[in-house]
């Protein structure tokens, strides 16, 4: 394994543990973090504060399940579920592909690809069966 794969693996599985600010010796300073579609947070202590308000709106579950991932040079590029209670308690995966640039040990830019809609209609109950992937 590459170590920008290792650092972007070990990145993403600390998610479960729903704490922000111990992602910071991961991001680089001036690093750039974007849901595409949505404005791009710059710097790592906007990435932080992003991050936080993404797991304080799911209070009971947030997670990265990886499912691929890839690597070419110091480019990562990521295939996961990202895990999120519902208010009926279900919990669904928000299907997600993510690229990370990874140099000097930092992740430099983190570009994420997803349905942005789709969080909210599971948060609101609607039934999005036929909206996901159907096997992983």
């Amino acid at each position: 394994m590459s170590e920008a794969m290792r650092i972007v693996q070990e990145f993403c599985d600390r998610m479960v543990n729903r704490d922000a600010e111990a992602l910071r010796g991961f991001i680089a300073d001036d690093a750039e973090y974007q849901n595409v579609g949505m404005p791009a947070s710059v710097g790592v202590d906007a990435i932080l504060a992003n991050l936080a308000g993404q797991i304080g709106m799911f209070p009971d579950s947030y997670e990265y399940v990886m499912k691929n991932i890839a690597v070419n040079g110091d480019v990562v590029l990521t295939e996961r579920l990202d895990m999120i209670r519902t208010p009926g308690g279900a919990v669904l995966g928000v299907p997600v592909m993510g690229t990370f640039v990874v140099r000097d040990g930092k992740i430099r830019r983190w570009h994420d690809y997803f349905d942005t809609g789709l969080p909210m209609k599971m948060m609101t109950g609607e039934d999005v069966t036929a909206l996901v992937p159907l096997e992983y």
